[in-house]
């Protein structure tokens, strides 16, 4: 997998994020290395910061729906991985 194609899935998926969402959604490739070829997933509060969740999600998952056009709702990558 491309990391520009990953990179570009992941812009994709936060500009369907909807403006009125009360939530950030950060996503990138994992910065340490420890979770190769995975993409860390981040939603926080947009005001407090206060971060809800992380988990990682395979760069596969995140091009896919990114493909389809799926608008995205928080938790529906982590429903896909599972």
């Amino acid at each position: 997998m491309h990391p520009e194609k990953v990179q570009q899935a992941i812009q994709k998926l936060q500009n369907n994020l909807p403006a009125s969402a009360s939530v950030t959604l950060q996503a990138g490739l994992d910065p340490d290395g420890t979770h190769p070829g995975q993409v860390l997933v981040k939603l926080s509060d947009k005001v407090t910061k206060q971060t809800f969740f992380e988990y990682y999600v395979p760069a596969e998952q995140v091009v896919k729906s990114a493909e389809t056009g799926d608008a995205l709702q928080p938790g529906s990558l982590m429903n896909t991985k599972a």
